[in-house]
C-alpha cells in the first residue's frame, strides 16, 4: 500500500472520529441540562388563587335605598359580581304584603324586582331579601339586607326587634312569620285581624329565633307570630303554631353608632372623620320583645274515638277531660250485665269494663253543649282472620295479663314490688300456699298485697325488701280476680334488690311564687325523659333519691290552672302559655354520692 493511500485513510478516520465525538459531547450536554432542570423544577397544578368567601356587595341601587317619592314599577340592584337568585318568591318578604308577588330576574350583575300591582300612595315599603341572593360561583349568600323606599314625601324610619321561643322547650323557633297589625281597620277588630287579613308588616325569624322590622310608622302595633303551614299569612289552621305579645307595642328609632379605633369610643356616624378607623357598627339599645310559641288547643269538646277494644271493654276518647260528659245505656240491662267506668289520668278517656252477656247495646253520649251522640254498639269482637291469632287471643282471655316493675330482674333499694293487671282487680283471695325465699331462708304464707290505685289495676307487695338481697316469690293461681271474671295463673318471680352505694341522691330547696296555686317540678334525663315528678303548693325541700349515675336537668312548670300539666295559651282569650323554667346547670349524679345544692332554686313568674 502506498504512503499516499495510507495518509488518505488516516485523514478520513480522524474526520469520522471527530464527528462522532462532537455528537457524543453535544448529547451529554443536553442530558446534563435536562437533569438540572428536572432537579430544580417542581411540577404543580395551575392555581386559581384563594377561594372567594365574600358575599356580593351592592354598588348601586335605583332608586337609592331609603328614597322617597318613588313612582316607578321596578327596583334595580347592581352588585360587584355576577349573582343568582334562590327561590325569591318564597324567601323575599315585602311589607306591607302584596296581593300579587313581584317578579324577580337577573341581568348580568343586576337584580331586577318588578311590582305586578300598583303601590299604595304615601306608604313606606320594606323589602327583606333573606337568603335569596348568592354570588354565581361560590354561592356566598347576600344576607341581612333590607331595602326601604316610600311612595310619599316621608319615609318611616322606626324599627322593632325581638325573638320567638318555643314555650314548651325554650328553644329558638326558626322560620316563623312575625306580623305587625295596626288598629286602623274599621270593619275588623284588632284581636280578629290575624284570623282574617294580611298584616301591615311581616318578617321571619332567623336560626336564633330573632326578628327585626325597619321602616315602621310611629304608631302602636299588635305583634303576632305564626308558623304558617299553608303560607297565606293568616291564622286559619288549628295545628299552626302561634305566639303573641299581650300589649300593643310602639317601635323605636335605631341610631347607628360607630366605634373608632383611634378614639376607642363610640361616636356618631355623621361625626366620623377621615382619620377615624372603623372597628364596628353598633345599634343603640332598645326594647326586644320575647314571644313564646305554642299550638292552641281547640276549646270545643269533641269525641275522638268510640270503639269496642276487646270483649268486655269499650273505649271513649275525648279532646278534653270528660268530667261533665254523660255516657249512659239507652235500654234496660239484665242483672248479669255490670259496668265499671274507669277514667284515664287526664280524664279525657273513659273505659267501660263490662261483663259480656249481651250482643249489642245502644249508648247515649252527651255533655249538654257540644256533644249529643247516640250509637248502637256490637259487643262481639270481630273474628281474627288468622287461626293462630284467634287462638292466641282466646288463650289470653282465659287469664289476667300481669306485668311487674322489675328492670333486668332488679329493684332499687326500698322500692316496692308492684304487679299491674290488664283490668281492675276487684277481689283478692290470698292462699296459704304462697311462699317467699329471702336469700336462702324460705318463709311460707307471708305474702300480702295492697291496692295502689283507685280502680285496682296495681297491687303492691306489702313487705319491705332489704338491699343487697335476692328474693323468690310464688303466688298460686286464682289469687287475683278481675272485674270481668278473669283470674291469674301461678306467679313465680326471682329478683334482687340492689345495694344503696350504686346510686346517688339530689337534695335542694325550691322557692315558688306565693300567688300561684302550684308548681310542677320534674327531674329529667339529659335526653329530656321524665324521671320523677313533684307538685309543690309552697316552698320547701325536695329529695330525688336512688338515682342512676348520669346527668340530669331540673324543670319547673308554673301551673296556673292547677291541672298537673303544662297548658298552652289561647289567643282569643288572651292567655299566654304556662311559663317553663329550667334550673341553670346540669346535675351530674355519681354512685354513692349526694348532691346538696347550697343555694335555693328561686322560681319567679
Amino acid at each position: 500500500m502506498s504512503k499516499i493511500l495510507i495518509f488518505r485513510i488516516g485523514v478520513i478516520m480522524n474526520f469520522y472520529y471527530f464527528c462522532i465525538m462532537k455528537i457524543f459531547v453535544r448529547n451529554i450536554a443536553i442530558f446534563v441540562t435536562l437533569l438540572v432542570l428536572c432537579g430544580c423544577a417542581n411540577v404543580v397544578s395551575p392555581s386559581g388563587g384563594p377561594k372567594d368567601i365574600k358575599a356580593p356587595v351592592v354598588l348601586e341601587a335605583s332608586p337609592a335605598n331609603n328614597s322617597t317619592n318613588f313612582k316607578g314599577r321596578s327596583i334595580h340592584l347592581t352588585f360587584d359580581e355576577f349573582v343568582t337568585l334562590n327561590n325569591p318568591s318564597n324567601t323575599v318578604l315585602i311589607s306591607p304584603p302584596m296581593n300579587k308577588k313581584p317578579t324577580y330576574r337577573t341581568s348580568g350583575k343586576t337584580v331586577i324586582i318588578r311590582f305586578e300591582e300598583p303601590l299604595k300612595p304615601n306608604t313606606t315599603y320594606s323589602i327583606n331579601f333573606g337568603d335569596a341572593i348568592k354570588d354565581l360561583h361560590e354561592n356566598n349568600v347576600f344576607s341581612g339586607y333590607t331595602f326601604n323606599f316610600s311612595t310619599g314625601d316621608i319615609i318611616d324610619s322606626l324599627s322593632l326587634k325581638g325573638s320567638v321561643i318555643s314555650a314548651s322547650t325554650l328553644k329558638p323557633d326558626e322560620g316563623f312569620y312575625v306580623a305587625l297589625y295596626s288598629d286602623d281597620n274599621d270593619t275588623v277588630t284588632l284581636d280578629s285581624l290575624p284570623y282574617k287579613v294580611k298584616p301591615n308588616y311581616i318578617t321571619t325569624t332567623d336560626k336564633n329565633g330573632e326578628f327585626q322590622f325597619s321602616g315602621l310608622a310611629d304608631k302602636e302595633y299588635l305583634i303576632f307570630a305564626l308558623n304558617d303551614n299553608n303560607s297565606n299569612m293568616v291564622f286559619d289552621l288549628p295545628n299552626e303554631e302561634i305566639a303573641f305579645y299581650l300589649d300593643l307595642v310602639r317601635p323605636y328609632f335605631i341610631e347607628n353608632k360607630i366605634v373608632s379605633k383611634r378614639h376607642n369610643d363610640t361616636i356618631q356616624s355623621d361625626s366620623l372623620s377621615n382619620n377615624d378607623s372603623v372597628l364596628e357598627i353598633k345599634n343603640s339599645e332598645f326594647t326586644s320583645y320575647e314571644l313564646f310559641s305554642f299550638v292552641q288547643e281547640d276549646s270545643i269538646q269533641k269525641i275522638f274515638k268510640k270503639e269496642l277494644v276487646e270483649a268486655g271493654l269499650l273505649r271513649f276518647a275525648f279532646r278534653y277531660p270528660a268530667d261533665n260528659v254523660s255516657i249512659t245505656p239507652l235500654e234496660e240491662l239484665p242483672d248479669t250485665f255490670n259496668i265499671m267506668s274507669v277514667y284515664s289520668a287526664r280524664k279525657d278517656t273513659v273505659l267501660w269494663y263490662f261483663t259480656p252477656t249481651k250482643d249489642s247495646l245502644w249508648i247515649s253520649i252527651n255533655d249538654g253543649a257540644n256533644i249529643s251522640d247516640t250509637t248502637h254498639y256490637s259487643l262481639k269482637p270481630r273474628e281474627s282472620v288468622s287461626r293462630w291469632r284467634r287462638n292466641q287471643e282466646e288463650n289470653k282471655a282465659k287469664s289476667l295479663t300481669i306485668k311487674n316493675n322489675l328492670k333486668s330482674g332488679k329493684l332499687k333499694p326500698y322500692q316496692p314490688l308492684i304487679l299491674s293487671f290488664n283490668e281492675p282487680v276487684t277481689m283478692l283471695n290470698e292462699h296459704d300456699t304462697t311462699w317467699l325465699i329471702a336469700d336462702k331462708d324460705t318463709i311460707l304464707n307471708d305474702l300480702h298485697f295492697v291496692k295502689v290505685d283507685e280502680y285496682g289495676f296495681k297491687y303492691q307487695l306489702a313487705k319491705e325488701l332489704a338491699p343487697e338481697t335476692k328474693y323468690q316469690i310464688l303466688v298460686p293461681d286464682s289469687t287475683f280476680f278481675g272485674f270481668r271474671g278473669l283470674t291469674n295463673d301461678t306467679i313465680q318471680l326471682s329478683f334482687g334488690v340492689q345495694e344503696e352505694s350504686a346510686f346517688g341522691n339530689v337534695y335542694l330547696i325550691v322557692e315558688v311564687p306565693g300567688d300561684l296555686p302550684q308548681v310542677i317540678i320534674e327531674l329529667l334525663t339529659e335526653q329530656g325523659k321524665v324521671v320523677e315528678k313533684h307538685i309543690l303548693t309552697k316552698s320547701g325541700e325536695l329529695a330525688f333519691e336512688y338515682l342512676d349515675p348520669g346527668k340530669y336537668k331540673l324543670k319547673a312548670t308554673l301551673d296556673q290552672d292547677a291541672n298537673g300539666e303544662w297548658s298552652p295559651g289561647n289567643f282569643a282569650k288572651r292567655l299566654q302559655p304556662e311559663k317553663i323554667v329550667f334550673y341553670n346547670g346540669t346535675l351530674e349524679v355519681r354512685a354513692n354520692w349526694d348532691i346538696d345544692l347550697d343555694e335555693p332554686w328561686k322560681i319567679e313568674k
